[in-house]
């Protein structure tokens, strides 16, 4: 584990967790590096609300599942279409 931040979320989106967004906005966090275990709903969901509020998103599209697999070539597609850019492990910075 990275730090001991820990944010807890009831909905999709992650910017709906109130502190979570406080923390960031404290903390003046732009960029958000997207993995998660439901492509078609959460991570989908976090990642149009991210870039609604203008946040540099990239998701790691080999840190992205689905109970449907075959859906997640069209999310990535969907991804892109909103502004996110699409990356994997080997390409975040060290």
């Amino acid at each position: 584990m990275v730090s001991d931040h820990v944010f807890t979320k009831y909905k999709g989106n992650a910017l709906t967790s109130e502190a979570f967004a406080t923390f960031i906005e404290q903390h003046e966090v732009e960029t958000f590096y997207i993995t998660g275990a439901d492509a078609i709903a959460c991570v989908k969901s976090t990642c149009y609300n991210m870039r609604k509020s203008n946040y540099d998103v990239q998701v790691l599209s080999d840190c992205i599942t689905s109970y449907d697999q075959k859906k997640i070539a069209e999310m990535i597609q969907y991804y892109e279409g909103k502004g996110c850019k699409i990356i994997r492990v080997e390409d975040l910075p060290a």
